[in-house]
């Protein structure tokens, strides 16, 4: 009889005329964890609820009814559910395939190779870490990541699975490159997500409003406190408010998904990643299928000398599969100094990561230029609406000249700043943008080659844009506005078969 935690998977190549291994069943701690989880969720929903349903004038008794009742509900369902999916759910395992098969109504199998699997993630929230159970998430070297998920074994069964797939690697020798600094959560709140949260809150506050009626009544409370006050201050108050919620959310992401980080690298390149507060993950990345990596560095970063490190790999990525799942994540290093993001991508790629970039031409710049004055044009031309159909608002046109004007002209060269090129012996990194500044830094060997494109308006200024193909991430990577004398040197980086665009289309 099988029993957690004694799970042992076939050796390397077994013999043909040995019976196929026995179909296994998931974890049954999981349905307690999974009640215990639902639970949580419904409990803490049920607070503001029933605050709400109180204000509005309902009875206590009711309010009882509907909050501690559709607790208890909630929970035996999804009892109920996890059950269920336990019974029709099993996996096997052998030394060339990892299968997870469902018998409901009908029959379906999920089949990945064990030579295809690059990226195993294991996971475990509070409860399940409590429970010795943990979550599989194992994705394909496809680039699109197929992923196939065990949800749950024994948190042994799980470690035991993640070595037989990564046999090779488990082996070797580590090295530690980057250990969690509590004092990098100073640079969360310059991301650029930081507004937008505080949007998000916000939102959030009057959306739960909305479901008890309460809007008029919050709005007029809100507007006899400030309706006295000028317009630019409460547009003022309002970002402020925007930035202090959005910080605190920034913080608390922060600190829920990169706590105790630690990325370790193998000697054959392959690296393993341990982070998560709540929800502890332990992700290992194949290193025959890392491309190169991604640093991104938005503006707050840049004033803070922090960047953002993500892995280029086969199976990673943001977005979700063909499958509808969600991508392994690409992160392998929070918001941190640079010097840090920049030597483990240094250790990663197997040479340091270029720093003095390849300017673009000046053609380039003014064609950001352009549109930047585009933009004022546009936005200066849309705030004249108000000020026409109330003269009063005069000065709304004359705002946003100057702030779109400010901004647009900025962003416009500081994007122009930031496009970069450079090839060394074994990288290409590309770089631009400004508010989402990334430099993608590739390994030549990983390029599969380059695709081109030029607009009439890039044709008559002599400029081009590349895309790298690489088996890993998105799978192409854009770099705008090369120069014409620029670009052989680029697509040539993907080997001798691409000389015949020495010359590039008139």
């Amino acid at each position: 009889m099988t029993t957690p935690g004694s799970q042992h998977f076939a050796a390397s190549r077994p013999d043909p005329a040995e019976p196929a291994p026995e179909w296994l069943p998931l974890d049954r701690r999981t349905i307690a964890a999974s009640t215990v989880v639902a639970a949580g969720a419904l409990a803490a929903t049920a607070v503001p609820a029933g605050s709400g349903l109180l204000l509005g004038g309902v009875g206590l008794a009711w309010v009882l009814l509907w909050t501690i009742g559709g607790t208890i509900l909630g929970a035996a369902a999804t009892a109920v559910i996890e059950t269920a999916r336990l019974a029709v759910t099993r996996y096997r395992v052998d030394a060339h395939r990892i299968e997870r098969r469902v018998r409901f109504l009908s029959s379906s199998t999920t089949s990945l190779s064990t030579g295809r699997v690059r990226n195993v993630e294991i996971s475990a929230d509070l409860v399940q870490r409590r429970m010795g159970i943990a979550t599989v998430r194992l994705a394909s070297g496809e680039t699109d990541g197929s992923r196939l998920i065990l949800g749950a074994l024994d948190r042994e069964v799980a470690e035991e699975l993640r070595r037989h797939l990564v046999a090779e690697r488990a082996a070797t020798d580590t090295s530690e490159l980057v250990r969690l600094d509590p004092g990098w959560v100073r640079y969360a709140p310059a991301s650029v997500m930081t507004p937008l949260f505080g949007l998000l809150g916000i939102g959030i506050v009057f959306q739960v409003a909305d479901w008890f009626g309460a809007v008029p009544e919050m709005l007029e409370w809100i507007w006899d406190r400030i309706g006295d006050l000028p317009i630019p201050v409460i547009a003022a108050g309002v970002l402020v408010l925007a930035l202090v919620v959005g910080t605190i959310a920034s913080v608390a992401l922060f600190v829920e998904n990169w706590w105790n980080l630690r990325l370790e690298h193998h000697e054959d390149g392959s690296l393993e990643l341990h982070r998560g507060l709540l929800v502890g993950r332990h992700t290992s990345f194949d290193g025959r299928r890392i491309r190169g990596v991604t640093l991104h560095e938005p503006p707050g970063f840049r004033v803070l000398g922090a960047a953002r490190l993500d892995v280029v790999a086969s199976g990673v990525g943001t977005g979700k599969d063909d499958e509808g799942k969600k991508k392994q994540s690409p992160a392998l290093v929070p918001a941190s100094p640079r010097a840090v993001s920049a030597d483990a991508a240094g250790t990663i790629l197997g040479e340091p990561v270029p720093t003095a970039l390849r300017a673009h031409p000046p053609a380039a710049r003014r064609r950001r230029l352009v549109r930047a004055g585009a933009v004022v044009v546009a936005v200066t031309g849309a705030s004249l609406v108000p000020a026409v159909i109330w003269p009063w608002l005069w000065w709304v046109p004359a705002v946003a000249l100057v702030l779109s004007a400010a901004s647009a002209i900025w962003a416009a060269l500081d994007n122009a700043r930031g496009l970069g090129h450079e090839i060394t012996g074994g990288v290409v990194a590309l770089r631009k943008g400004s508010l989402m500044r990334r430099t993608d830094v590739l390994g030549r060997d990983g390029i599969l080659g380059w695709n081109i494109r030029r607009s009439p308006l890039q044709r008559r200024a002599g400029l081009a844009t590349l895309v790298a193909t690489t088996a890993g991430g998105s799978g192409a990577f854009r770099l705008p506005d090369v120069g014409r004398e620029q670009a052989p040197a680029l697509w040539r980086t993907a080997g001798p078969v691409w000389d015949h665009l020495a010359e590039p289309p008139g």
